[in-house]
């Protein structure tokens, strides 16, 4: 593995991504898509009208109705929070260890990524929180410290799950690696953002354009689109921020440690033998060659240390 720059860790995110859209788009449709539809049912049962649906366009009518009851609006909205946070951590759990596996050149699975993340769940919600509060802080105190926060705990996430460590911990892990990279690291994570702004923006457009049609849209037709947004959200392009991180994480790790592949395996619990892969080595390709003990029976060998001459009138000793 070798580090890379800016443009590679984004060019690489997005091919890892598309070659592996369907298992990463899948685990997340995999608990998107439930919880939406609670979310959905709840709605249901506690708004009357369209325009009080939170979180649309469609709450664009000049004359809005009351909510009947206030507490059971705020009930409904704390709901859609809390299983948003949830499944927000799911998600981007299983797609660490998706990509993960696709880095180890194994083919990534949606119940192994998602049973992996299940164990973790409670952990990343810890380290989302406090990177969300320092972040917050930060901001009050002076903006910039918000922003350099930011940079800094961007890569938490992959830490906790990949080291096995704690939400405080993975938060000071990720600072060690991003410290004297904070601005490559802010690089890559504005344009993420911003590819990925662009895409959720444009599809959730056409929807509440849709939404937004008559004056008075419906229940029905609110809720369904606000389901549909989120599931946009969860779907396309959680996994894909997950995945640049991931591999900005393991940049990171490449530049401070020498990290290897043999090295990540070990950390995910996985066999290191045969490991493949063509975004691990030199130049974007791993050999996949097999360690040999470094005896003298391995030099000159695929695995082993190369062969040199002796120089000229060099004998044994006897």
């Amino acid at each position: 593995m070798r580090p890379r720059r800016v443009g590679e860790i984004l060019d690489a995110a997005i091919k890892l991504y598309l070659r592996n859209a369907r298992t990463l788009m899948g685990l997340a449709a995999t608990v998107v898509i439930p919880v939406q539809v609670v979310v959905a049912i709840v709605y249901l049962s506690t708004f009357n009208s369209g325009t009080d649906v939170p979180g649309g366009s469609f709450n664009i009518s000049l004359h809005p109705q009351p909510v009947q009851d206030p507490a059971a609006r705020t009930g409904a909205s704390l709901v859609a929070v809390v299983l948003g946070l949830f499944v927000s951590a799911l998600v981007t759990a299983a797609s660490v260890k998706a990509v993960s596996d696709a880095y180890l050149d194994r083919p990534p699975a949606i119940g192994v990524s998602l049973r992996f993340a299940l164990r973790r769940v409670l952990a990343v919600i810890g380290c989302e929180l406090l990177r969300v509060l320092g972040f917050v802080v930060g901001l009050i105190l002076l903006i910039v410290p918000g922003i350099w926060i930011y940079g800094m705990w961007s890569v938490a996430v992959p830490a906790l799950l990949v080291e096995r460590t704690g939400p405080v911990s993975a938060l000071g892990r990720s600072g060690r690696l991003v410290k004297g990279r904070w601005w490559p690291t802010a690089g890559v994570l504005i344009v993420a953002t911003i590819m990925t702004g662009i895409v959720g923006a444009v599809l959730a457009a056409l929807l509440f354009g849709v939404a937004s049609l008559p004056s008075h849209p419906s229940l029905g037709l609110a809720v369904l689109v606000n389901a549909l947004s989120g599931m946009i959200s969860g779907i396309i392009t959680q996994p894909f921020a997950a995945t640049v991180t991931t591999i900005l994480y393991y940049d990171l790790r490449v530049r401070h440690e020498a990290y290897d592949l043999h090295v990540m395996a070990d950390q995910l619990g996985m066999p290191s033998g045969n490991l493949g892969g063509q975004f691990g080595g030199q130049g974007g390709s791993w050999t996949g060659a097999e360690h040999l003990p470094l005896g003298p029976e391995s030099v000159g060998q695929p695995g082993g240390p190369p062969f040199w001459p002796p120089p000229p009138g060099w004998q044994p000793p006897q």
